[in-house]
């Protein structure tokens, strides 16, 4: 394509005149010499290329990949250091991205069995093998709790990645820094820190918690155990709600909210294997799914309906207008019922699964949006009102009321309590079946919405918007055990135990 100016002045010389030889010859050589100078400067123009993509990275996120980097120690009882850390760089061929946009204060000590997110970036597609610490000053205790610095100035510390990283278009991988403290201390007792770097290594689908990252395309695994993440995979169009097939645990139906999709993974390998389109013109905000697997339930907040896909076929097979701002659903496996929160009628409707035909009603607080059934019980989060309203489902009708935290919005039972998080305040209120009040607040949150229960470990995991983080909640003792930071939005939650 001829650049603007080319254009600009063979146009210029035809208003000259249009029979004028002369000006023919002098745009030709205009044009030559403009191709030859853009020829003389490939390195240029490569640099040029990826600033320029980089830029315009926002706009396309189909196109653009992700590299997300966590750092937790080797051993966590080696000796204490704390570096300061003027910037981190990935590499590859020919030019170098910042991976933090902001120097880091990183102290083993806050770490220890924990994980420190670095920083996450938007990038290219294709080859990084290596990645750049820029350290500023590296400290180590001495007599007295005060720390003395072992650095003479400042230094870089390059580390490869063992296995190149290749990212194709769409894909968010993440990078997993080990960080061996005691190797990081030289002979002439100066610091150099002793990191490696490995691509992730695909998980089993056992024992892991899965979290939607909107914002950045991306799902982030994690591993219960350690509660570190583990790996991660992109998924384009603002993915959100999911659920794992009770079947098999291993496909995975995730609601890409901006394609308007329901895209099914394949958990051993994080690969799209099918996809189905929502119905025309809707446009879910919610999404749950049948005990069995067999069938999808979609809310559309602002148009009012209901809609039902068959997970098998991908075919949309009913859909009824409720109105009233549709917030939540839950299957109701042992009654057979689909409850549905309508947040402007103040109800909450009873539906049949399969004629989604209106089966019950029950009259709730101000907007009426998460629900759970405990004991033949359904608990209602009134957002409203501050409230939680609970009812026997035999008569459908709310015999009580408790007041919880300001804007409550989910509810997640345990076995022995139902969870409230409270979005307006940061806490999450505690309620025991049978006894009429909260038991325990818990404080410590920021925005507190999705939760999502590990038994095995008695652990509840909170989705923190306003953190960008993952809060680990001990169910046993009631605690906030602290925050795993994702350096983005989590919407949804999911555990394969």
């Amino acid at each position: 394509m001829a650049s603007p100016f080319v254009v600009v002045s063979i146009r210029h010389c035809r208003r000259l005149t249009r029979h004028s030889s002369i000006c023919c010859s002098l745009s030709a050589v205009l044009l030559l010499v403009i191709l030859s100078g853009c020829m003389a400067l490939p390195d240029t123009t490569t640099k040029v290329t990826k600033s320029f993509l980089m830029a315009d990275m926002g706009k396309d996120p189909g196109y653009t990949a992700r590299i997300n980097c966590f750092l937790n120690l080797k051993d966590d009882q080696g000796p204490a250091i704390r570096l300061e850390v003027a910037g981190i760089e990935v590499i590859s061929d020919g030019f170098r991205l910042p991976i933090v946009k902001s120097p880091l204060k990183i102290s083993s000590t806050e770490i220890r069995s924990g994980q420190l997110f670095l920083g996450s970036i938007p990038v290219p597609p294709g080859r990084y093998d290596r990645l750049s610490f820029s350290i500023s000053t590296a400290e180590a205790p001495k007599s007295g709790g005060q720390y003395a610095v072992m650095t003479p100035k400042p230094f870089i510390v390059e580390v490869g990645l063992g296995t190149d990283l290749n990212l194709e278009p769409g894909e968010s991988s993440t990078l997993l820094i080990s960080w061996d403290l005691e190797n990081s201390f030289r002979p002439d007792n100066t610091i150099s820190p002793a990191l490696t770097a490995s691509p992730a290594l695909k998980q089993i689908p056992l024992d892991i918690i899965l979290v939607t990252c909107p914002d950045i395309n991306t799902v982030y695994v994690l591993r219960a155990d350690k509660n570190w993440v583990v790996d991660s995979f992109g998924l384009t169009g603002s993915p959100t709600y999911m659920a794992i097939s009770p079947e098999t645990n291993q496909l995975l139906y995730i609601l890409a909210s901006r394609d308007r999709m329901i895209k099914v993974v394949d958990l051993s390998t994080y690969r799209i294997i099918n996809f189905f389109p929502v119905p025309l013109n809707d446009e879910p905000t919610f999404m749950t799914i049948s005990p069995d697997g067999g069938s999808a339930f979609l809310l559309d907040e602002n148009s009012g309906y209901l809609s039902r896909v068959n997970l098998t076929t991908g075919q949309s097979d009913a859909r009824v207008l409720l109105n009233y701002r549709p917030k939540y659903a839950a299957y109701l496996n042992e009654q057979n019922l689909l409850a549905v929160s309508l947040s402007l009628a103040q109800k909450v409707l009873l539906l049949d699964p399969e004629s989604l035909a209106v089966r019950g009603t029950i009259t709730t607080g101000g907007t009426p949006d998460g629900i759970v059934v405990m004991d033949n019980q359904i608990l209602i989060a009134d957002y409203g009102d501050n409230s939680v309203s609970i009812a026997e489902l035999r008569g459908r009708v709310a015999q009580s009321r408790l007041a919880v935290g300001f804007g409550p919005r989910r509810l997640m039972g345990t076995g022995r309590q139902v969870f409230v998080s409270n979005y307006n305040d940061g806490s999450l209120s505690v309620l025991q079946p049978g006894q009429f009040g909260v038991i325990q607040e818990i404080y410590g949150f920021g925005r507190p919405l999705e939760m999502v229960f590990n038994q095995s470990y008695f652990r509840l995991y909170v989705g923190d918007e306003k953190m960008a983080a993952l809060a680990v909640v001990d169910t046993n003792s009631k605690r906030l055990l602290g925050h795993i930071f994702l350096g983005a939005k989590p919407f949804d939650l999911e555990v394969i135990e």
